[in-house]
């Protein structure tokens, strides 16, 4: 009769004591939650410092020069080589010649502006096709208004400012896919949350002591 009243109270006290600390637990485990919610909530309102992270490597910038200048020549080359056929041509109008002497040009400008984009988008998957064929355009526009000064003053041009000009449709999408563009957005309310405590980890960290329960026989 003694051993079973010790039993009782031995297992009185334990639930007691299992009670107080199960109760801790959860103080803890809430706490837990609260200060990780908070810690989500500020990194998800916290915008990144896009400027800082976000430039293309030296490869990266000397391949869209190269293929923007090569794939620029190689789309104005088929209109060029008709232009220079029809110079030869005995009933060839002036209006056929002026139409490809500007196709020879809008194919040399989106040639360039597919070469930039091409190679930049390597390291920028956001960026828009169709803006940097607008800023090839707006590079080329300069590069032709710059030859028309030049040509009104008779100023004779040397073969820097040739490749300038030349180059200026290259330079224009390159600006702006180095400088204008939008840079994918890093999400680092995602990383955290994939990265924070997890919910297993919440109990594991609030887990004081295993209490296996045995079946006693009084």
């Amino acid at each position: 009769m003694k051993i079973k009243i010790i039993l009782i109270l031995i297992l009185s006290f334990s639930c007691t004591f299992a009670q107080n600390e199960l109760s801790l637990v959860i103080q803890q485990k809430s706490e837990i939650q609260t200060s990780y919610q908070h810690n989500y909530n500020w990194i998800a309102n916290t915008k990144p410092d896009e400027t800082s992270s976000h430039h293309y490597s030296f490869l990266n910038l000397s391949g869209q020069a190269v293929v923007g200048s090569a794939l620029a020549v190689a789309f104005a080359l088929p209109p060029l080589t008709a232009e220079f056929a029809a110079s030869w041509g005995s009933r060839t109008t002036t209006f056929t010649r002026t139409a490809l002497g500007i196709l020879s040009i809008s194919s040399y400008i989106f040639g360039a502006g597919v070469g930039v984009h091409w190679v930049a988008k390597g390291e920028n998957p956001t960026l828009s096709f169709w803006k940097t064929i607008g800023a090839s355009t707006a590079g080329g526009g300069a590069g032709i208004l710059f030859a028309s000064v030049l040509a009104v003053y008779n100023t004779k041009i040397s073969d820097v400012v040739v490749t300038i000009i030349l180059l200026t449709p290259v330079i224009g999408s390159m600006i702006y896919a180095s400088i204008i563009s939008d840079w994918p957005e890093d999400n680092q309310a995602m990383f955290f949350y994939k990265n924070c405590v997890a919910q297993k980890d919440l109990v594991q960290q609030t887990n004081l002591f295993n209490l296996e329960l045995l079946k006693i026989k009084l």
